[in-house]
């Protein structure tokens, strides 16, 4: 067996339909052995045709931001069943405008102390009474 060749590790979609992963998988270089769990939750969402579908309609430079936004959408979707993602933007848009209230809020102040700061006129910033 000195002239074994070396056997490639299925990736993980490869293994999820135990088959034999070649050269040619399309998936292998985004989905390798390790990131099983990705799949799984991919595959469930979209299903392997339209997961091979959305990837082959993007072009060759897009296809890793691709994969991930699809394993993003599948991640929210396990973890917020009901609204998936909407759920956690809908959050984060609502602390967005609660954060920007605040601090428009604390500009106001701001513009207030400085307007009261500039009423006490200039005999009280340095400490010395005015000279007539």
């Amino acid at each position: 067996m000195a002239n074994a060749v070396p056997t490639q590790k299925a990736c993980a979609a490869c293994k999820h339909q135990r088959r034999k992963c070649d050269k040619n998988c399309a998936l292998a270089k985004y989905f390798p052995a390790e990131r099983s769990d990705d799949f799984e939750n991919v595959y469930h969402l979209f299903g392997m045709q339209n997961t091979l579908k959305i990837l082959k309609s993007v072009e060759e430079e897009e296809r890793d931001a691709t994969i991930e936004s699809l394993i993003m959408e599948a991640r929210m979707r396990l973890e917020h069943p009901v609204h998936g993602h909407f759920s956690v933007a809908r959050k984060l848009s609502i602390e967005i405008e609660k954060t920007e209230k605040e601090l428009e809020i604390v500009r106001q102040k701001i513009h207030i102390c400085k307007g009261a700061d500039n009423r006490a006129g200039p005999s009280t910033r340095g400490g010395q009474p005015d000279q007539p």
